[in-house]
């Protein structure tokens, strides 16, 4: 009694179906959990927190050279110390600021609070060129 080469052969083509149905499957959920962040959390990535201090500018009027007025709303989750913030323009440090908030209570601007800025730009600021502004709160 011997078994014939044909019936052996289909049960292991359904076999190999089966395993590359199988791989196929796992790597998917592997490039879905890579896709999504999983990985880098279970191989130890640091978790990521999110920024509670918040700025965006709503408004700017660069009307001369001279001076910048910005609006600026908090739109982080906290109270934000807006008199210690550094405000820069194109790298360059500015220096006494002028800072006018309508919600400004003992230095901190509430959440949806908004304030005007008024910075002394830099020397060597010409009309018609970009130029980068950048608030770094503490």
């Amino acid at each position: 009694m011997h078994r014939s080469l044909s019936s052996r052969k289909g049960a292991s083509e359904v076999i190999a179906a089966l395993l590359l149905i199988l791989i196929t499957v796992a790597a998917a959920i592997l490039l879905y959990g890579y896709a999504s962040g999983l990985m880098g959390g279970l191989l130890g990535g640091a978790v990521q927190q999110p920024y509670l201090e918040q700025v965006a500018l709503d408004y700017y009027n660069w009307a001369t050279l001279s001076t910048l007025q910005l609006t600026i709303r908090n739109v982080g989750v906290t109270k934000l110390n807006i008199v210690a913030a550094e405000y820069f323009i194109n790298g360059q440090l500015i220096a006494s600021p002028t800072i006018a908030c309508g919600t400004f209570t003992a230095s901190t601007l509430i959440p949806q609070g908004s304030c005007l800025v008024t910075l002394n730009s830099p020397s060597g600021l010409s009309s018609g060129f970009a130029y980068n502004v950048k608030i770094a709160t503490r």
